[in-house]
């Protein structure tokens, strides 16, 4: 905008010659119209160049400097009789400078300093020749500063908008990518999930129980489902501790070359001394099985705690035993003390020659009992 004014002003200082023949040194009024278009074509390209003035104060001051010159100059240029007249076009010209001290240097003394210098040089270039018009012009030199101020103030302001809303933008536009990323990261677990769910594990699970394979071969599909179903566990954020630790008991016994067949549904965590004494006793069922029920008996080891209900069995159709008979002090005796210590139960059903079932059931009490 101020290179553009300073353009449009250079055509100003052409009228004095009009009058040459009034002028006693119109020579003068040549070299100042030809000199402001240099200083004009010199400021425009130094502002195209840069893209802006503002802070630019090296076009402040020589621009400033240039004015002070052409008053001189150009009040030198006409009689004292005349000197008032022709200096009124120097004055659209002089009143840019104050303009881009106010818009490149902003509101500090050198630039309050530079304005009164300019105020006194106009005020000196038209002496004996002072009309009341003086008061005006002095009075311009001063509007145009706080026009220049003004201005720049308001750029910077919405300089200052426009890159917080950039940043903003930019930032939103971050956070969008990577909910979308998340999102379709999240889908392609998802898919992978159900396809290792309901194809690999599906396939797994009938190899496990096929008795036409081999115990080791059973044992091996048995392990690779374990490992699936880990896979699941690790990919998934809704699985809890709980069940973590009843993959890892599951792994412990196949390692032991136990047949199990693991089906849990937690859906929430239960209490950290539920799980604990849980998980003992039903290692007790699992030890237990891998020691009576016979080589190559599939065990299914099943558990699930929903709405504060926790139900844990393991069942296999191994040797069985009579549970009348049978000694007591074991270590599903002490696994069943620690139970009920906690509020639960753990019942055995046995049938010789058909196999055992150990059940273990821990409901939470209702708030305030």
């Amino acid at each position: 905008m101020a290179a553009f004014i300073r353009a449009l002003m250079v055509p100003f200082l052409a009228i004095p010659l009009f009058v040459w023949h009034q002028l006693e040194y119109p020579v003068l009024a040549v070299i100042a119209f030809a000199a402001s278009a240099i200083e004009a074509s010199w400021f425009v390209h130094r502002a195209w160049t840069r893209r802006s003035i503002r802070d630019d104060t090296t076009i402040a001051w020589v621009d400033t400097g240039f004015c002070v010159a052409l008053m001189v100059i150009g009040s030198r240029a006409a009689t004292s009789e005349l000197r008032n007249e022709v200096m009124t076009e120097v004055v659209p010209y002089s009143l840019v400078a104050s303009l881009v001290l106010g818009f490149a240097v902003g509101l500090r003394r050198k630039a309050i300093v530079a304005v009164f210098t300019m105020w006194v040089a106009w005020f000196l270039t038209l002496l004996p020749d002072l009309t009341q018009k003086v008061g005006s012009d002095l009075l311009g030199f001063i509007l145009w500063y706080m026009v220049g101020l003004y201005v720049s103030c308001l750029l910077r302001i919405l300089a200052a908008q426009t890159a917080q809303a950039t940043a903003e933008r930019h930032a939103a536009e971050q956070l969008v990518a990577e909910q979308t990323r998340r999102l379709e990261l999240a889908h392609h677990r998802e898919r992978v999930r159900m396809g290792l769910h309901d194809g690999v594990l599906s396939i797994l699970d009938v190899l496990a129980k096929d008795r036409r394979l081999p115990a080791d071969a059973r044992r091996s599909v048995r392990r690779g489902a374990l490992k699936a179903r880990t896979m699941l566990l690790t990919s998934d954020p809704r699985k809890t501790r709980f069940e973590a630790r009843l993959i890892e008991l599951t792994d412990t016994f196949v390692d032991l070359h136990l047949i199990v067949h693991p089906r849990f549904y937690v859906h929430a965590e239960p209490p950290a001394a539920v799980a604990d004494v849980v998980i003992g006793a039903a290692g007790e069922a699992l030890g237990n099985a891998r020691k009576h029920a016979g080589d190559g008996v599939d065990v299914y080891f099943f558990a699930e705690f929903d709405d504060g209900r926790l139900e844990v069995s393991v069942i296999d159709h191994g040797n069985g035993f009579d549970s009348a008979a049978a000694p007591r002090g074991g270590g599903l005796t002490r696994s069943f003390e620690a139970v009920r210590r906690i509020g639960g139960s753990c019942t055995i059903t046995s049938i010789p020659g058909e196999g055992t079932r150990v059940l273990i059931t821990w409901t939470e009490a209702p708030d305030g009992e």
